[in-house]
C-alpha cells in the first residue's frame, strides 16, 4: 500500500467510525415504563460501562489500525504509532450514569482516529457529552468537545411504577424472531437474564429492577452498543462474526450518588 492509499484508508476509517459508532440515547431512567400499580421511589443507581463494535472477535477500528500500522512499517515510511493506551481507546464508547429518584446525570465519551498525515497516527476525542436532568424536566447538556452548555425543558417526569411479574419472559413473537432465553447469571454482584438473538449475540439484562420500572426483556437490550434506557444490560458478548461487546466496570444500587456528577463546570459558552 502506498502512502496516498494509506492516507485514504485512514480517512475512511475515521468516517466509518463516526457513522458506525454508538449513538447517544441520553440518560437511562424508567419513567416511561408501562408499569402498573402504585408509584414507587427507585433507589439511587450508578453504573459505568464500556462498549466497542467487534469484527471476528476483535475491536473493528483497532484491528484496522493495526493493519494500517503494519503496512506503514512494511513500506518503511516514517511512522508515529499509537501508544497501547491510545489504541485501547479507539472507538470505545464509555458511559457513566448516576440515576436518582429526582435527578440523574449521564456522561458519554468516545475517541476516534484523527485525520492526519499518512502513517502519523493520533487519536481525537470526538464525542464527550453530559446530560443532567431533574424530575421537573430541567435538562442541562454539556459538550466538553465544543465547550458549550445548553439548557432545555423536557417536561416533568412521569411516576415510576413496577412492571408486571411477566416482564422478561420470552414471548412467542420473540421466539419466532429468533430470540432465546438461556437462563440466569450473576454479573457485578447482580442477577441478570441471559438472552441470545438469532445472530448469536448474547446479553445479560439486569433482572432485579422490575420493581422500579426497569425491564428484564432482552429483545432490544442495546442502542448503539449501550443500555437502551428502559433496561440495564450488564454485559454483551458478540457473535463470532461481528457485534457489540459491552462490559460493566461498576454497578451499584442503593449507594448514595456522587454529588460531583451533578456539578456544571464553569467556562462554557451557552448555546
Amino acid at each position: 500500500m502506498n502512502l496516498r492509499s494509506m492516507s485514504a484508508a485512514i480517512t475512511s476509517l475515521s468516517l466509518a467510525a463516526c457513522s458506525g459508532g454508538a449513538t447517544t440515547v441520553g440518560p437511562a431512567h424508567p419513567q416511561d415504563a408501562a408499569g402498573a400499580g402504585a408509584a414507587v421511589t427507585p433507589p439511587p443507581i450508578h453504573y459505568e460501562q464500556t462498549a466497542v463494535l467487534t469484527t471476528d472477535g476483535e475491536p473493528t477500528l483497532e484491528r484496522s489500525y493495526h493493519k494500517l500500522l503494519a503496512d506503514c512499517q512494511q513500506a518503511g515510511a516514517p511512522t508515529r504509532a499509537l501508544t497501547s493506551d491510545e489504541a485501547a481507546k479507539l472507538d470505545r464508547t464509555h458511559v457513566e450514569a448516576w440515576i436518582g429518584p429526582n435527578k440523574l446525570s449521564h456522561h458519554e465519551q468516545r475517541w476516534n482516529l484523527q485525520d492526519s498525515p499518512p502513517c502519523q497516527f493520533s487519536i481525537v476525542l470526538e464525542y464527550d457529552m453530559t446530560e443532567i436532568q431533574d424530575s421537573n424536566g430541567h435538562a442541562t447538556l454539556i459538550d466538553a468537545v465544543a465547550h458549550t452548555v445548553e439548557f432545555q425543558e423536557l417536561g416533568k417526569w412521569a411516576p415510576v411504577r413496577a412492571l408486571p411479574a411477566t416482564d422478561g419472559e420470552l414471548t412467542e413473537a420473540e421466539r419466532v424472531n429468533g430470540f432465546t432465553k438461556l437462563g440466569m447469571a450473576t454479573a457485578n454482584a447482580a442477577q441478570c437474564a441471559v438472552w441470545q438473538d438469532r445472530t448469536g449475540d448474547q446479553f445479560c439484562v439486569w433482572s432485579a429492577g422490575r420493581q422500579w420500572g426497569y425491564s428484564a426483556d432482552g429483545a432490544d437490550p442495546l442502542h448503539g452498543g449501550v443500555s437502551n434506557g428502559n433496561s440495564i444490560t450488564l454485559w454483551a458478548h458478540p457473535a463470532p462474526t461481528s457485534g457489540w461487546k459491552l462490559e460493566t466496570n461498576v454497578f451499584t444500587v442503593g449507594v448514595p450518588l456522587d454529588p460531583r456528577a451533578f456539578v456544571i463546570p464553569g467556562g462554557l459558552t451557552r448555546k
